[in-house]
């Protein structure tokens, strides 16, 4: 406990002259993969993309990174080889969120450095995911109309379809998928609207509400198996809509602060309460997403004034980030941001997969070259087909070579999505009747060339090292058990308890009370004139029989005044209705 938060009064650099050693052979060496890379001019003149040359690759930047979490260790640690408890009070600026001087990168660092010391107590839990003959369709009418009080007997007939399974035809939206991201790995998607890039990232994630995923698809979640994540461990694998659903009323210090108490760890560090917790950490996340400045500021929406439409969008990141969730499913996240703040958000992505191995998977319609550049592998969707699926430091030399022209001041992510549309894609001279053009012809060069080979081969490795069912899935449940309050069952998918989500939803309630009373005072002043109006006319009735039949219409009209009033309360359920999904999405809460 005291270890724990020792804060140190020379500050964390005692440890950095040691580390300069370490410090050049990680420069020395991060310079040779550097070189060896598939994009470097050194590189051009040899033969890429051979299995032993990726192995040889993958082996030296798990050197590097060795080195690196080497200098780590030793540059966040105190002059006495302690480490500094950023969720206590510390002197240091850059571990406190509120100053202008913090640095996200740092925080983390120091926070698994303390979780490091006692692996048994924060065990870690990551979830890479491999697919193969992933198949996803679903079930439409051919024919449809709009429906009116004169058509509507024509319904009588699609009633009887329904019964006997007929007039529905089965639309495939993801033909034959294949692909692997590892835990700490990031995954950009890439298609034009329409291609199927959500449907993919919902798949993984498991929102399937309104198609199928066929009974021969394969998914690997490092040795999860697919329905025991998507039941048990809901809340480890995440996905983040474009659609932006808050409470209105609600402060965005309020919004996160419940995300933050939802998911609150029982396993803290000692010392830590659980307000404590969620208070250091909704104040870090603002800080990394640029909302402090916001935190006493309504949310707001379309007819409730609050933050701007580029602060709701971060709002709603921010909010997911506070899930932690291990496999995270990124739709168009970066719509209504500007460029600074897209390519932040996509550098705190690389951050927690680096860091903390978690896998992010982020649809993207327009990526700069900056943020193209921070993600490991990509993926290229044309009309639900899959057209390439690799390294991005090789997807635009796989499309030149087959006979596509990456025009200039065009950025990698244009240039692959470009390939989709017939209108944009610049084919090279002398290649017109070779390079392909449907979508189909895309997907069978993809099958039949040697990057698919390979990434097949890295499945298969996948798979036997991590095979469904086998000790990893143990290891992740007890992650996950660790995590839990003491009163909440293994399997649910909650992080704590039922009475603790009650009391938590009860005082957000008197929030959104607080924070818009109009409603309620509407109901109390109506109800008081009411009162008074009723009670003058049934004023001093006799104490006898008599008075019977004006006593039940008294009490008829108190129940019936009451009734009335109720029906305001049903506009408010279909508004949060959309909220409360999302959140039990999340699992932040049991819908009930």
């Amino acid at each position: 406990m005291a270890e724990t938060q020792n804060v140190s009064a020379g500050g964390p650099w005692g440890a950095i002259p040691q580390s300069e050693g370490v410090a050049h052979a990680v420069q020395n060496l991060a310079e040779k993969v550097e070189n060896h890379s598939p994009g470097s001019k050194e590189s051009e003149s040899q033969s890429t993309g051979t299995e032993s040359d990726y192995l040889d690759k993958e082996h030296a930047e798990q050197k590097v990174t060795q080195l690196a979490r080497q200098i780590t260790s030793n540059s966040i640690k105190t002059s006495g080889g302690t480490y500094v408890n950023p969720f206590a009070s510390t002197d240091d600026p850059e571990l406190d969120p509120l100053s202008g001087q913090f640095k996200p990168e740092r925080w983390v660092r120091t926070l698994i450095g303390l979780q490091s010391r006692d692996p048994e107590r924060y065990p870690q839990r990551v979830a890479g995911v491999s697919y193969k003959n992933l198949n996803v369709s679903g079930f439409g009418s051919p024919l449809d109309y709009q429906k009116t009080f004169g058509n509507y007997p024509l319904e009588i007939a699609s009633i009887f379809n329904t019964i006997t399974g007929r007039g529905k035809r089965k639309i495939q939206i993801l033909r034959d998928f294949e692909g692997l991201v590892k835990s700490g790995e990031m995954l950009v998607v890439l298609g034009r609207p329409g291609s199927g890039c959500s449907t993919f990232l919902k798949t993984l994630t498991g929102e399937t509400s309104g198609f199928y995923i066929d009974q021969g698809s394969e998914i690997n979640y490092q040795g999860v198996p697919m329905k025991t994540m998507h039941t048990d461990f809901r809340g480890e694998c995440m996905y983040q809509a474009e659609v932006d659903v808050h409470f209105p009323q609600l402060s965005v210090g309020q919004t996160l602060t419940f995300a933050a108490e939802a998911r609150a760890p029982r396993n803290r560090i000692p010392g830590v309460t659980r307000q404590q917790y969620a208070k250091h950490m909704t104040d870090v996340i603002m800080a990394v997403f640029g909302l402090t400045h916001t935190y006493n500021t309504n949310v707001g929406n379309d007819f409730v004034r609050g933050v701007s439409g580029g602060e709701r969008k971060r709002v709603s990141i921010a909010e997911a980030a506070l899930g932690g969730s291990p496999l995270q499913a990124w739709d168009n996240s970066t719509r209504g941001l500007d460029s600074a703040t897209a390519l932040e958000f996509i550098k705190t992505l690389r951050l927690s997969t680096s860091l903390a191995g978690s896998t992010a998977a982020v649809a993207i319609y327009q990526a700069s070259q900056s943020i193209y550049d921070k993600f490991d592998k990509v993926i290229v969707l044309y009309e639900g087909r899959q057209i390439y699926f690799g390294p991005t430091t090789a997807a635009k030399d796989y499309f030149v070579n087959l006979g596509f022209v990456c025009t200039e001041r065009a950025t990698t992510g244009d240039f692959l999505t470009s390939l989709t549309n017939p209108a944009e894609r610049v084919i090279r001279e002398g290649f017109e009747d070779r390079v392909p053009r449907t979508p189909d012809e895309f997907a069978n060069v993809w099958k039949e060339s040697e990057a698919r080979q390979l990434l097949m081969a890295e499945i298969e490795a996948f798979d036997k090292e991590f095979p469904v069912g086998g000790e990893q899935l143990e290891l992740f449940r007890k992650s996950r058990q660790a995590s839990q309050a003491k009163r909440q069952r293994v399997k649910s998918p909650y992080t704590i308890s039922y009475p603790m989500q009650i009391s938590l939803c009860v005082r957000r309630g008197f929030q959104r009370l607080k924070g818009d009373a109009s409603l309620t005072l509407t109901s109390i002043i109506g109800n008081s004139i009411m009162a008074l109006i009723i009670g003058s006319v049934f004023y001093n009735l006799p104490a006898d029989t008599g008075s019977f039949y004006s006593r039940g219409a008294l009490l008829f009209f108190a129940i019936l005044l009451n009734a009335f009033s109720s029906f305001l309360e049903i506009l408010t359920i279909y508004a949060q209705r959309p909220i409360v999904e999302k959140q039990s999405k999340y699992a932040f809460y049991h819908p009930s």
